[in-house]
């Protein structure tokens, strides 16, 4: 196959094959004669614009484009497309755009204010909640949604960032039970809504109000002994209340809110100690994975009847070398599996683990940048295309590993590794013709990336592969 010297080489072509998926991929890296040559093989057919309307991929600058002569059905899926950018969003607006095209915009996370200004007056009471519901809902927007007094706009109002003291006493004073509720949890809650809604009988409002980050120490210290165990719970994850200061759980009677105190940090040594001991297992399992943890009562999770509870230990960062070559010899190979995935896993674990056959085990070790780079190419060839598509994970495989994942029959894998630093280039250009559009896509904009100067590179597309 021919190769390029440069971006527009790659673009000619994608031009020729006039493969849409691939023109995607080289879209935003092109520059702006290339854009609009793709563009006519990205947007061929009534269908693909359809298609690619709808795509949450899709290059903002696509999307505005498809919006300029958009009819009815684009127009839908360009509003409910959490990509599509503001001025499309405004563009939608114009003429006669219909209810749900106006409550999908007024929803979106990409509407601005003026939209929101403009939405917040619209004879559609469903519209005007989907304002109400908007985190770009400025304060002025909100005041005037909240003087209609219906309940849902007060209720999304409620929820506002952008809702002041004022605004969320007006609705304190007018509101129901849940608009109470939202309004005891809100940062910007006045004092004495918050003195009102500890005393209040009913444990939702509670609740709300022991999660609010604003609230203070004492006021969290009384809703810690709260008669309700989500009251309870909620006060316990709230951020205000440090590790340390958390009491001894002994008296809690509730495994889901003892659950809580061990996923929190800088905890006392007795109340770690406490936890470490506790009948319900998954409260071990959490205090397992807890840093806090000391070496002696480590030692004592790792030896623990229940198998997630050596496997939190395994994957504890605090824990320590010769005990993760303990795990790494457990009979429960998901246990062993959390000792592969460590990086700083000691060479005896490693070795011993070497010679482990199970998948999650294989698997881990496909993940784990210290493997052994012939280790590599084994769980490469592994039978499970799980356990194969580890390696495209990892930017430690070489070249030759990479590439024999790239004819992977799994097309998952082909995605994946086709964005790998270590594949070469002819493998990528391989891959332009692959009989997956995802392939296709992939490998086209990990090519264009590669050949886009850095200006181009930076405001590109960029595809995160995560599992």
């Amino acid at each position: 196959m021919a190769s390029w010297g440069e971006l527009p080489g790659l673009v000619d072509r994608l031009l020729d094959t006039g493969d849409p998926y691939a023109a995607l991929g080289a879209y935003p890296f092109a520059h702006a004669p290339d854009r609009q040559a793709l563009e006519a093989v990205i947007l061929a057919t009534p269908r693909l614009r359809l298609t690619f309307a709808a795509a949450p991929y899709a290059p903002a600058d696509l999307l505005d484009r498809i919006s300029i002569d958009a009819d009815g059905a684009h127009r839908l899926r360009l509003a409910k497309n959490p990509a599509t950018p503001p001025s499309a969003l405004a563009r939608l607006l114009t003429g006669d755009a219909s209810e749900r095209i106006r409550r999908y915009v007024a929803a979106h996370r990409h509407a601005d204010a003026a939209m929101l200004s403009a939405l917040a007056v619209d004879r559609s009471v469903q519209v005007r909640r989907a304002v109400a519901g908007n985190r770009n809902a400025p304060r002025g927007v909100l005041t005037r949604l909240v003087a209609e007094g219906d309940g849902l706009i007060d209720r999304n109002a409620a929820r506002g960032p952008f809702a002041g003291a004022e605004i969320l006493q007006t609705l304190w004073d007018t509101g129901e039970r849940h608009v109470r509720a939202e309004i005891a949890a809100h940062p910007n809650c006045p004092g004495a809504v918050l003195d009102q809604a500890e005393a209040m009988s009913d444990a939702l409002i509670r609740r709300k109000l022991a999660s609010n980050a604003g609230l203070g120490i004492e006021a969290l210290s009384r809703l810690l002994t709260d008669h309700d165990e989500r009251v309870r719970a909620a006060a316990v994850r709230n951020p205000v209340v440090a590790g340390d200061y958390l009491d001894d759980p002994e008296g809690e009677p509730s495994p889901k809110v003892r659950r809580i105190f061990a996923r929190r940090e800088w905890l006392a040594a007795h109340v770690v100690a406490r936890l470490a001991a506790d009948p319900d297992d998954w409260v071990r399992r959490w205090i397992a994975r807890n840093p806090a943890v000391p070496e002696d009562l480590m030692a004592r999770l790792a030896a623990d009847p229940v198998m997630e509870v050596r496997r939190s230990t395994a994957r504890n960062p605090a824990c320590p070398a010769p005990l993760l070559t303990i795990l790494a010899g457990d009979p429960a190979a998901w246990v062993r599996a959390g000792v592969a995935l460590r990086e700083d896993a000691p060479e005896g674990a490693i070795s011993l683990l070497l010679t482990d056959e199970d998948p999650d085990v294989r698997a881990a070790l496909g993940r784990n940048p210290r493997t052994p780079a012939s280790t590599f190419e084994e769980i490469a060839r592994h039978p499970d295309k799980d356990v194969r598509r580890a390696v495209a994970f990892n930017r430690a495989a070489s070249v030759s590993v990479v590439a024999l994942l790239a004819e992977d029959p799994y097309p998952l894998n082909r995605v994946i590794v086709a964005g790998h630093p270590n594949l070469g280039r002819a493998p990528l250009e391989h891959l332009l013709d692959d009989p997956e559009p995802q392939v296709r896509f992939a490998a086209a904009a990990q090519l264009a990336r590669r050949l886009a100067p850095p200006p181009a590179a930076s405001g590109g597309l960029h595809i995160n592969h995560c599992d």
